[in-house]
């Protein structure tokens, strides 16, 4: 395992890919001590106290009590202020695994829409432009800005998604689809065996029939179009282990 992978580590930041983040010191002001054992009365209690809107509040009021639950409380006393936008969910869903049109000026001189991968819905200058076809971290390794200074997982000059090799051996640069699916080629077998083994397969994000899965190896997909991912703060290989455990027991 690299990275950070600690959930008391990430507490604030795990779900800041959310539209509903924006609610989550509202969330943590609301987790009170219960008497009820009732994981889904003490959600929606928390959810009514925190004033947010219902539609987000539950959701995150589960995260809250889900985070409580394997690390303990320490998080709500952490002082912390999500980055927040005046988009409404729609304009937020909108604005996601879009393309980037040229100025005026810039049509006039010829210059053609510029397909993208936003890796930091957060960072309006977190994005790399993509071309037809183009594996994302094959596009990811011609931004050559110093990601290495922030995340010890990447290398000098290789791009913001950690990579450890281009051929699905490592799964390091494993990502998440948040938006433009639509726009990546369908998951092929390869990919699968090697998500399989790293453990991301059968996580319960995956749909087994679905060809477009919302986790991909950065390294084999391919992409058509605008999309948006985010990209976790941690890697390893974990599948196998799981499974000899499970077996074992």
């Amino acid at each position: 395992m690299n990275g950070k992978y600690l959930l008391s580590d990430l507490a604030d930041t795990s779900h800041n890919f959310l539209y509903g983040h924006r609610y989550w010191p509202a969330i943590k002001k609301a987790v009170i001590p219960t008497a009820t054992n009732d994981r889904y009365e003490r959600i929606e209690a928390i959810a009514s106290k925190s004033g947010a809107p219902e539609e987000f509040a539950l959701a995150m009021a589960s995260i809250a009590v889900m985070t409580l639950e394997q690390c303990g409380p320490a998080f709500l006393t952490t002082p912390y202020v999500p980055s927040v936008t005046n988009d409404k969910p729609n304009d937020f869903l909108k604005r996601r695994a879009t393309s980037l049109k040229p100025t005026l000026m810039e049509r006039l001189k010829g210059k053609q829409t510029t397909e993208r991968i936003q890796f930091d819905e957060q960072d309006p200058e977190a994005w790399f432009p993509i071309l037809a076809t183009q594996e994302i971290t094959t596009a990811a390794e011609l931004d050559k800005r110093p990601f290495h200074e922030e995340d010890p997982r990447c290398y000098e000059g290789m791009g913001p998604i950690p990579v450890d090799c281009r051929s699905g051996s490592c799964g390091t640069c494993w990502v998440g689809i948040l938006g433009g699916n639509e726009n990546l080629d369908p998951v092929e077998e390869f990919e699968r065996k090697r998500m399989e083994y790293f453990g991301y397969w059968d996580s319960g994000f995956i749909n087994e029939l679905d060809d477009r899965p919302l986790i991909r190896l950065a390294c084999q997909a391919k992409c058509n179009g605008s999309a948006a991912i985010v990209i976790p703060p941690w890697n390893g290989v974990f599948g196998r282990s799981r499974r000899e455990r499970e077996s074992a027991d």
